[in-house]
């Protein structure tokens, strides 16, 4: 570990900084900037990501497609979920840029208003950890499926529809928001 740590054993000064920003567990990875602002609470997934540290300081993505390394993300909040058939290599990216303008508006929203954005958004595969949280949140094999995951409060919301379009994500985000919609229990 070459970064400079917090010694397990100066319990005080680890339990200031749990409270200041929010860890819950071990370890735990916080990039900050020079001013003491969080860049990213996931150092420890962007470290595993990118080993060689070429997008460090890692300022985040507006979208994430859904990994292994990344999927504890979906225990932090609410989460929409894109899943997509992804034997078609082109239709991952193009479901990134389908939500992407969606996700920034948000982010930028809450960002103004100095608060942390209400929603983390993920384009999921085809892959053993996709068909887990499929199998676990007991959703339908349909693709594409847009879903918002909220694993804390135990919910789903489901939006299964053809084809997916920047409308109904919108739509479906701006209804969640709202409390429009109804949850399904996981």
């Amino acid at each position: 570990m070459p970064w400079l740590a917090v010694p397990y054993t100066d319990e005080a000064r680890r339990s200031r900084l749990n409270r200041l920003y929010g860890i819950q567990g071990i370890p735990t990875l916080i990039v900050l900037d020079s001013k003491g602002d969080v860049i990213t609470r996931q150092g420890r997934v962007e470290v595993l990501n990118d080993v060689e540290c070429r997008e460090f300081p890692w300022h985040p993505k507006p979208v994430l497609e859904l990994t292994d390394s990344n999927a504890v993300q979906l225990n932090e909040g609410p989460c929409l979920v894109l899943f997509v058939d992804s034997e078609d290599d082109g239709e991952s990216e193009a479901a990134k840029q389908l939500i992407q303008p969606i996700a920034e508006k948000i982010i930028a929203k809450y960002k103004a208003k100095e608060e942390e954005a209400p929603l983390l958004f993920f384009v999921a595969g085809e892959d053993d950890m996709t068909d887990s949280l499929r199998d676990y949140t007991n959703l339908p094999e349909a693709a594409p499926l847009l879903t918002i995951l909220d694993m804390s409060a135990r919910a789903k919301y489901v939006m299964d529809v053809e084809e997916i379009t920047p409308e109904i994500v919108e739509a479906f985000v701006s209804d969640f928001l709202a409390d429009k919609l109804k949850p399904e229990p996981i």
